[in-house]
């Protein structure tokens, strides 16, 4: 569980968290991105991109994970990793196609060293704000 309640800088604190994490030679660290799909900025999602490309020939793809928070009736933002949902794309003639989409757990097993380092993020910054 993590709770912020400065929320505006998430995106920034995932990013420098990101640059810091090692990972392995296939996978590369995009950015992070924090939207708010309401006007009264009761809901919030962060979005992390990881670029993966496994072999010289393999297509690069896309791991996009997203991670709603909820705010509180105190103003705190609130947001379990558990609920992180991972979205696998690639480019289809010129068009993203997902080819994957799953929850932290099964993340675990498909795309594990990336749904660590997300786990490992998002932890450091709880550990920070707390």
């Amino acid at each position: 569980m993590i709770r912020l309640r400065e929320i505006d800088s998430l995106n920034r604190l995932y990013e420098e968290n990101l640059r810091s994490v090692s990972m392995d030679k296939d996978v590369k660290a995009g950015g992070a991105l924090l939207t708010f799909p309401d006007k009264e900025r009761n809901l919030c999602e962060l979005s992390a991109t990881f670029i993966v490309k496994k072999g010289r020939f393999s297509k690069e793809q896309r791991v996009v994970v997203v991670l709603p928070f909820k705010k509180d009736s105190d103003g705190v933002y609130v947001a379990n990793v558990e609920e992180s949902v991972f979205h696998v794309v690639e480019d289809d003639k010129g068009s993203l196609k997902e080819v994957w989409s799953g929850r932290l757990s099964e993340a675990m097993d498909r795309l594990g060293e990336i749904a660590r380092a997300h786990v490992n993020i998002i932890s450091a910054i709880s550990k920070a704000s707390s």
